[in-house]
């Protein structure tokens, strides 16, 4: 919508620009008094339920030597990748391995107390499924749950972006025919057609948090909405009606 105070017209019939094209607006253009274009940008979004659950588990472990935290990192490690195969996890796979000294700090002196092995584990599942999945892991030696994420199926997000890409179309057209109607002007023909952006948003991930022991109730799990948005720029020649 125009504001009070936009000039759609100069004096020589001229267009003046009336919002910035990126974030959805109308814009009169005309090359030597002959072709007289309108611009219209215009946002189309959709939003989608989310089907899948993203989640990195790790199992963290301190010991007195390097080995032995390791070693024990390894095995418990081991235990919750069995676990989750079983669980048919998909996109399972390891995101870090790292191993830290561990010191205390007594009169200003530094002492070397032990270590501390941390490894990381990624997989999906769908939303129903993942609660359980945590939850196995957590029994088979996973003790920390972090980076919780949901997003829609590729077929989804594909069927967004086109209804997405429709709306921001079909409001472009509203808005144009609405200013050649108050202007009485007609509209000839599209001569130009731009998507400017057309994407969905990344699942926003959930704050770490340390996991002890499981309960007999499993961890539930519930998805947000994940957004497609879409922003198209239509070229539309238009012309005085005839009187």
């Amino acid at each position: 919508m125009l504001a009070g105070n936009d000039s759609l017209l100069s004096k020589n019939g001229s267009a003046l620009e009336s919002r910035d094209p990126l974030t959805g607006g109308i814009t009169f253009t005309d090359t030597d008094g002959i072709n007289n274009i309108l611009k219209v940008t215009s946002i189309g979004e959709v939003t989608v339920p989310t089907t899948i659950t993203t989640v990195d588990v790790g199992v963290e472990v301190q010991a007195a030597t390097a080995a032995e935290a390791q070693q024990q990192a390894a095995r418990q490690t081991a235990n919750v990748v069995e676990v989750l195969e079983s669980l048919d996890a998909q996109e399972l796979e390891t995101t870090s391995v790292q191993l830290f000294p561990i010191y205390s700090f007594e009169d200003d002196t530094r002492t070397l107390t032990g270590f501390e092995a941390r490894n990381t584990l990624s997989f999906e599942l769908p939303n129903e499924e993942a609660g359980a999945a945590i939850d196995a892991a957590i029994e088979a030696g996973a003790n920390v749950v972090q980076n919780i994420s949901f997003s829609a199926s590729d077929e989804a997000l594909q069927q967004a972006r086109l209804q997405a890409l429709t709306q921001a179309v079909e409001q472009a057209l509203i808005e144009a025919q609405t200013v050649f109607d108050t202007l009485n002007l007609v509209s000839q023909e599209i001569v130009g057609i731009e998507i400017l952006s057309l994407g969905a948003s990344n699942p926003f991930p959930q704050p770490l948090f340390e996991a002890s022991v499981a309960s007999d109730a499993t961890t539930p799990i519930l998805g947000s909405s994940q957004t497609v948005e879409a922003s198209v720029a239509l070229d539309i020649l238009y012309a005085p009606v005839s009187v």
